[in-house]
């Protein structure tokens, strides 16, 4: 089986990139390395003794989107990493994470529908909880008190997923939100 990783040279793309293929699966990665670096694939290579196709480009290249999916007709699922992600960053510069983040993550779902590809992991974030009224935070916790634009950006494109995947069921999708991805 094969899998696209977006964002699969950062910190969380690149150790799931490992795993996905200590477990037999080939990957396909784009990355735009603009919060990355390809040397996190090639140690993930040396690692695993597999080798791992990847696409230098970002999520608003509808063409090379388009073009992964026709050259790697066998993708199954995709884990969708890519995203700025600096929350301070993003209040200097809200339209740079909207446009990235949001239309991004659209874009890849409309190339995802014309190649049929049905499956579909989010990563989120915990700041979808805003504030929250008592911890820890349970997953049925309130969700869209965001306070910053990537936040929202998170919370949108949730809504996004879960309003696409009810009008199409046999879209799966499941949404991570992390508190500390790097540990304590």
């Amino acid at each position: 089986m094969r899998i696209l990783v977006t964002g699969g040279a950062g910190y969380i793309g690149s150790h799931t990139v490992l795993a996905l293929l200590e477990h037999d699966f080939e990957v396909v990665v784009i990355d735009n390395f603009s919060n990355s670096s390809s040397g996190s694939l090639e140690r993930v290579e040396r690692l695993s003794g597999k080798s791992i196709r990847v696409f230098e480009g970002d999520l608003l290249d509808r063409d090379l989107l388009g073009k992964i999916f026709s050259e790697h007709p066998d993708i199954v699922s995709v884990i969708h990493f890519a995203a700025l992600k600096a929350v301070g960053e993003s209040t200097e510069e809200p339209l740079r994470y909207y446009r990235n983040n949001v239309v991004g993550s659209l874009t890849l779902l409309e190339e995802m529908e014309r190649a049929q590809v049905r499956n579909l992991v989010f990563s989120s974030s915990c700041t979808v909880y805003g504030e929250p009224e008592k911890v820890p935070i349970a997953e049925d916790h309130p969700v869209g008190g965001v306070s910053s634009p990537y936040g929202r950006t998170k919370y949108v494109m949730e809504g996004i997923i879960q309003d696409y995947a009810s009008a199409n069921p046999e879209f799966k999708a499941a949404i991570l939100r992390y508190f500390n991805p790097v540990g304590a």
